[in-house]
């Protein structure tokens, strides 16, 4: 608005505004907002310039009687609220299908595969709104439970966001998949978000090895150290080579390093912290790849695959 009033007077054009109208409509978004007291809404009339000469109690309060007999549903101010006026309800609303519902969450939903996590959080924040404004509650409900990132704790993401938080011992509550809840100590490295979901890459005391956590189990941050901590983590290298299909759309991780590169393959030096992790890697590669060192190694994948292989044997009827 502010922009549409300087363009008027660069342009030096008469232009009729209801001062009534425009009154309204500017104590309308105001309480839409926020809760406001009657004295802010006097103070948001007189600060605008179209409004500025008509700001009184007697006006404010007009304003507001033509809101509620245009269908808005106002809260009187008492002690419990701050004395201040909040709009309940209003006739405004956006009206959307359920198919039109249905579309714009599958749109976050391939966005958010595509984004960083700080900029996910940054499109709930605005699906939330913008569905709030349908007023309607099942819309709203289905926008709140299909966020991506729903299961997060806002003030855990902010501890283990927190670059000071690296490289130092921390106690946390965790929701184990395996042993449900359960306190760990671990020395964070960095965050993944992956798929949707974001880890913490995290030495494990426990394991005595690299871990990743599913940072929306984490349920609570007991204590962190001032200083930092020693990592002995059994890392080992992994060097392999993948062709076909899986060669050509091919992208090394922060661990991987491109050995040699011809037209059908490629030669891959991994270093591997997080043996499960890498292991889950590999297996995306589907046929398309081999294991050239270490023999460990190999014969470690070896026995997992029969493992898998007798599982879904065992599966059949």
């Amino acid at each position: 608005m502010k922009i549409f009033l300087e363009d008027i007077k660069k342009n030096n054009k008469n232009v009729w505004i209801s001062i009534t109208g425009f009154r309204t409509l500017l104590l309308f978004i105001s309480l839409l907002e926020q809760p406001r007291s009657i004295q802010e809404l006097i103070d948001i009339v007189k600060s605008h310039d179209v409004t500025k000469k008509s700001a009184s109690k007697d006006t404010v309060r007009v304003t507001l009687n033509t809101l509620k007999a245009a269908g808005c549903e106002i809260g009187r101010p008492t002690k419990t609220n701050g004395y201040k006026y909040s709009l309940i309800k209003h006739p405004f609303v956006m009206q959307l299908t359920q198919k039109e519902v249905d579309s714009l969450l599958l749109i976050r939903e391939r966005m958010a595969n595509e984004l960083s996590w700080r900029k996910v959080l940054l499109l709930n924040s605005f699906y939330k709104k913008f569905f709030s404004l349908t007023y309607n509650e099942e819309y709203i409900e289905l926008e709140k439970n299909s966020r991506p990132l729903c299961g997060m704790d806002m003030d855990i993401l902010k501890v283990i966001s927190n670059p000071e938080i690296i490289g130092k011992k921390v106690n946390l509550t965790y929701d184990s998949p395996e042993f449900n809840i359960e306190d760990i100590e671990v020395i964070p490295q960095k965050l993944i978000y992956e798929n949707t979901r974001l880890y913490l890459w995290c030495y494990s005391y426990k394991y005595e090895r690299i871990s990743i956590l599913n940072a929306e189990r984490i349920k609570k941050i007991n204590s962190v150290d001032m200083t930092k901590a020693e990592i002995n983590s059994n890392k080992y290298e992994v060097e392999y080579e993948i062709f076909g299909s899986s060669a050509k759309e091919f992208k090394p991780e922060n661990n991987e390093t491109i050995l040699e590169k011809t037209n059908n393959s490629i030669k891959v030096k991994a270093n591997v912290a997080n043996e499960f992790w890498f292991i889950q890697r590999i297996l995306l590669f589907g046929t398309d790849f081999k294991i050239i060192s270490p023999s460990f190694f190999k014969e470690k994948l070896i026995n997992k695959l029969k493992l898998i292989q007798k599982g879904y044997e065992n599966g059949k009827d």
